[in-house]
């Protein structure tokens, strides 16, 4: 909201009935009249008693024009009598009414024109304190909903004309960056197209749209907004500028996933209890019974080739049942500063392994750094997103970076496979949702359980170029000698 020209500033008073048109008026009454006694009777002399009378249609006050005609009657009279010269008494007698005629009019011209012109500054003088009282209202307002809510304002097309504080504090954008953009500029990918295009329908129509919406920041946090939009329509009823108003819920939103989170794991550590009883132990002893068999079975014989892929089938199906057991029951980390190297090293070999020919090859950073962790919750973490990248579909060696800083120490495990997808990144992060045609959907959500036991965070997303970036950030440890 921007302010008017002027508003809120103090002009001083100007003032209208300046001294010196009252010394003029009687100087030149003065003048006149001496004129008047000199010059001879016909002579239209007292009609320049019409300039004073003009003066104050400069300033003065309204009724003061009348006294300088009442003055010039009274002096035009006068010099009739004293004139010097003499002159025609018949002439004067016509003329003098005449000139007072003259002046008389002008007088009440005058009047009535100062007058009129009192009454527009009076109204003018109104109306510019009803504006700065409203502008102040309006400003008042305008900051009682910035302190309040999140603003933003967008013409028909989507481009953004306006943000407050608020909106530049939550997006992490500076005004700047913001005015002029496409409003996607925040989006999160995160609600399908269905959802957009019915927003956008429905304030097309000058409709009200009320809901909750993800968006993204600069730094790539997403925050959840409860939003308004209002239209603005223009004399033809189409909306000429949206107006969206927000308030923040990411913690309540945070708060309802963490409980919808803690039942979906409270029905699965149910089931992993079953899973580990009814399913677990029996699989171990079928494969146990198996392995006898083999190896009791002729080298050449063909059923130890049958029994050799079903051993191999039953391990991973165990390791899915694994899966499953982890993310249910993670045990608690025991955190204590460790030295990213030495984890990270070990977490390579392991994936080298079990890549076997796909293997990318994998750049290690040229730092270390000492971090607050759980040992060998972080080599699984490490070997995991290790293990995604090497699985990504390209030949490209995969890259690590390591960064510190703000008591954090951040991995980048950046690949040049496929990428993310259309998907939104969080996604990749639920339980049992994955993109593989062979997978539990469960590795990603279980290195998110042990990241934020660890009290860190763990982030997707897409890489300049082609590909994604696994970023990691965990708390950082004094360095050990």
């Amino acid at each position: 909201m921007a302010d008017a020209p002027g508003a809120g500033s103090h002009t001083p008073p100007v003032n209208r009935h300046p001294r010196w048109l009252r010394v003029g008026a009687l100087l030149l009454s003065g003048i006149i009249f001496w004129l008047d006694t000199i010059t001879p009777l016909g002579v239209a002399v007292p009609a320049l008693y019409v300039v004073p009378v003009l003066l104050f249609m400069r300033g003065g006050r309204p009724w003061e024009p009348l006294v300088v005609a009442t003055g010039a009657t009274a002096l035009t009279i006068v010099g009739m009598y004293i004139t010097v010269f003499g002159g025609s008494i018949e002439v004067a007698v016509i003329n003098r009414p005449l000139e007072l005629v003259i002046v008389w009019t002008s007088a009440l011209v005058v009047t009535h024109y100062r007058r009129t012109l009192d009454r527009w500054a009076e109204q003018y003088a109104t109306d510019r304190a009803a504006r700065e009282l409203s502008i102040r209202r309006l400003e008042e307002i305008q900051q009682a909903l910035d302190q309040a809510a999140i603003v933003a304002a967008t013409d028909q097309r989507g481009i953004i004309t306006y943000v407050n504080d608020k909106f530049c504090e939550i997006s992490k954008y500076s005004r700047d960056e913001l005015l002029g953009q496409d409003h996607r500029l925040i989006n999160s990918g995160y609600h399908p197209r269905e959802f957009i295009r019915n927003l956008w329908r429905t304030i097309a129509r000058g409709g009200v749209w009320r809901g909750e919406i993800r968006n993204r920041a600069k730094n790539g946090s997403f925050y959840w907004v409860d939003t308004t939009i209002v239209p603005f329509l223009d004399a033809e009823g189409k909306p000429r500028q949206y107006l969206a108003i927000r308030s923040d819920i990411t913690q309540r939103k945070e708060a309802e996933a963490k409980l919808v989170e803690q039942s979906a794991l409270a029905q699965l550590g149910q089931l992993a209890a079953v899973v580990a009883h009814e399913v677990r132990n029996p699989l171990a002893g079928v494969r146990g019974t198996l392995q006898v068999l083999r190896d009791r079975a002729a080298a050449g014989d063909g059923d130890r080739t049958v029994m050799d892929a079903m051993i191999a089938r039953i391990d991973v199906l165990n390791a899915k049942v694994g899966d499953i057991l982890r993310f249910a029951r993670p045990r608690t980390p025991v955190v204590e500063p460790v030295e990213l190297r030495s984890v990270l090293g070990d977490a390579v070999v392991s994936a080298q392994a079990a890549a076997g020919t796909a293997y990318p090859g994998i750049n290690m950073p040229d730092r270390s750094a000492w971090l607050s962790a759980d040992r060998d919750m972080l080599r699984d973490v490490l070997l995991n997103l290790l293990m995604n990248a090497c699985q990504s579909g390209s030949s490209a060696p995969i890259d690590i970076e390591v960064t510190e800083g703000s008591g954090l120490c951040t991995v980048d495990i950046a690949d040049r496979g496929a990428g993310l997808g259309e998907d939104d990144p969080e996604r990749l992060f639920e339980a049992f949702h994955t993109t593989k045609k062979s997978g539990t959907g469960l590795g990603l959500a279980i290195v998110r359980r042990h990241v934020s036991l660890q009290s860190g965070t763990i982030t997707l997303h897409p890489r300049a170029g082609g590909g994604a970036v696994a970023r990691l950030r965990l708390p950082s440890a004094p360095a050990r000698g």
